[in-house]
């Protein structure tokens, strides 16, 4: 027997087999992550500085805090009184809103008066006085003449010394 009827006899004829395609859904790539070296800056070397100018930084760090201070002092005041003017202003509208919505006519009334005897009063100020006629003097009485008493001197008793103290308290 040769290999080619060995074969033959042991493959039998069988139906034919349908092979259904199943087509897969591409799986997301999964990417890896590489990492990648921290990359560290190079170490700078330090300046070399002399005494004289160590002390000039200083004295500049020194004056340059100074002014600051007194930069930031300024402007605290400045805006201190910024807030206080705007306090007053709110004020003076607040008192002027209630004074037109309490007496409005009165006061309106009132301030028209004072306006028209203030204009007559500087008018009659400016303008000559009418001049009155002249009357004479009233000619003065002789006054009779008065005798005074003579006064008695006045001895006062001696003081004491609480009396003393007192009169001394004033001083």
């Amino acid at each position: 027997m040769s290999d080619k009827e060995l074969f033959e006899e042991e493959v039998k004829e069988e139906a034919p087999v349908e092979i259904e395609v199943v087509e897969r859904k591409p799986e997301p790539e999964v990417k890896e992550v590489v990492e990648k070296p921290v990359k560290t800056a190079p170490v700078k070397k330090k300046r070399v500085v002399t005494e004289a100018q160590k002390a000039k930084l200083i004295e500049n760090l020194k004056r340059g805090r100074e002014t600051s201070l007194a930069n930031r002092k300024k402007k605290a005041k400045l805006t201190e009184l910024a807030k206080q003017e705007k306090m007053v202003e709110d004020d003076h509208k607040i008192f002027e809103a209630l004074k037109r919505k309490l007496k409005p006519k009165e006061l309106e009334d009132e301030n028209a008066m004072l306006k028209k005897e203030l204009a007559e009063l500087k008018s009659a100020k400016k303008a000559p006085a009418a001049e009155r006629p002249k009357t004479p003097a009233p000619e003065p009485e002789p006054e009779p003449e008065v005798v005074k008493p003579i006064a008695k001197p006045v001895v006062n008793p001696p003081m004491t010394t609480r009396q003393k103290m007192k009169k001394m308290r004033g001083l």
